[in-house]
């Protein structure tokens, strides 16, 4: 089970709705992170306080399908 998201996800889907584009790059956003809050780059669970921090991690990803 994924760890809960943590604030600056939380704001960022909600400025989503607003249409603000800055994307955190932490773990909840990355392409990396499955549902069952594994990354699979790693194939390891991140602690909570790294998966929602943001600019962690150098493999942080998000594909672009064109």
């Amino acid at each position: 089970m994924r760890h809960n998201e943590p604030e600056l996800v939380i704001k960022w889907r909600e400025a989503q709705k607003h249409y603000l584009m800055h994307v955190p790059e932490c773990c909840h956003t990355c392409d990396y992170y499955n549902d069952q809050g594994v990354c699979t780059v790693f194939y390891m669970t991140p602690p909570e306080d790294f998966a929602g921090t943001d600019k962690a991690c150098d493999q942080w990803d998000r594909f672009i399908p064109f």
